[in-house]
């Protein structure tokens, strides 16, 4: 008796669909397995970070327990630089900025839940980094306002031992990749500073008009509110609010100040890397803004964010 074609064709998209949901299920466990590792694991090790053409070698010492998390890096090439980050919180820098992309590429997850919103991973193989199998995701944004991941997580602990950030066409626009790693207890003297890594102050909670009255009517779907702080600079008469925004994966900035009328801005729009810079300057009948976004996002949804920036009120009455 004749085989049905039909039957075989239906079966196979069967056993396509199912390898497809099982490689998405087992993708979602391994990035379990990442982010309790990033909580839970200490280790040292030494890392390459490159974005644009600029390569750049690190060391690294991490001790996670009970307190916290506790990082200490230091650029092993170059002008010699160090940071020292608590629970995610950059406490000491010895550069006069305060992001450091290597470290956050080291435990990029903020939260598993709204990654899989924005994102669908899954499992596309196996190979070495640093000398030690790794299991290798592939993480592909569902919309056009967020890049595409591939993450490299070692088979024994989890941890991300390599990540590639992939922009159009699957360009690489940033990687990072441990060359060693040593997983065990890090002791107290190397998670010390030097006097050159000076204390960040950390900034407060926003309160005031400013901070009430300018948000974005719109970010991209996916993202959340994860903080918000204000900061009064040195000879400053007013605040910079800032608030970041998370899809569980990629984070960006807002930072508002209220201008004077003797303050002069200009509009701006710089990209080093996936690292887009857009300023604009704001003006309303009550007052003149300067608005800045910084982030990992592509520059026309950057652009987008800032132009629906507007006061509440003026929203409200929209």
């Amino acid at each position: 008796m004749p085989v049905n074609r039909k039957v075989l064709r239906w079966a196979g998209l069967a056993g396509c669909l199912i390898s497809t949901a099982v490689s998405a299920d087992e993708a979602q466990d391994w990035l379990s397995r990442m982010t309790e590792a990033s909580r839970e694991l200490s280790f040292r090790g030494a890392f390459a970070y490159e974005r644009s053409g600029s390569f750049t070698t690190h060391q690294i010492w991490r001790r996670a327990g009970s307190d916290g998390v506790t990082e200490r890096l230091v650029q092993s090439d170059g002008p010699v630089q160090e940071w020292l980050r608590r629970d995610g919180r950059l406490v000491c820098s010895s550069t006069a900025g305060t992001g450091l992309n290597p470290h956050e590429a080291s435990q990029p997850i903020d939260e598993l839940e709204l990654l899989l919103t924005s994102y669908a991973p899954r499992v596309i193989g196996t190979t070495r980094v640093a000398a030690r199998p790794v299991t290798v995701l592939a993480v592909e944004p569902r919309d056009v306002h967020r890049y595409a991941y591939e993450l490299y997580l070692d088979s024994d602990t989890g941890l991300l031992l390599k990540s590639l950030m992939l922009g159009e066409r699957g360009v690489l626009m940033e990687r990072f990749q441990f060359a060693s790693l040593e997983v065990g207890s890090v002791p107290d003297d190397l998670l010390e500073t030097t006097t050159d890594c000076t204390r960040i102050e950390q900034a407060q909670a926003a309160s005031g008009d400013l901070g009430d009255a300018w948000r974005p009517a719109w970010v991209p779907q996916g993202f959340q509110l994860q903080s918000e702080t204000s900061e009064t600079a040195k000879g400053a008469s007013t605040p910079t609010v800032s608030r970041t925004y998370t899809d569980g994966l990629t984070r960006f900035s807002l930072f508002v100040e209220k201008l004077d009328g003797m303050q002069r801005a200009e509009d701006v729009r710089a990209q080093i890397g996936p690292t887009v810079a857009v300023s604009r300057k704001l003006t309303m009948p009550e007052e003149t803004v300067l608005a800045t976004l910084v982030g990992e996002i592509p520059s026309a949804t950057a652009e987008r964010v800032i132009a629906s920036l507007l006061p509440m009120h003026t929203e409200a009455q929209q």
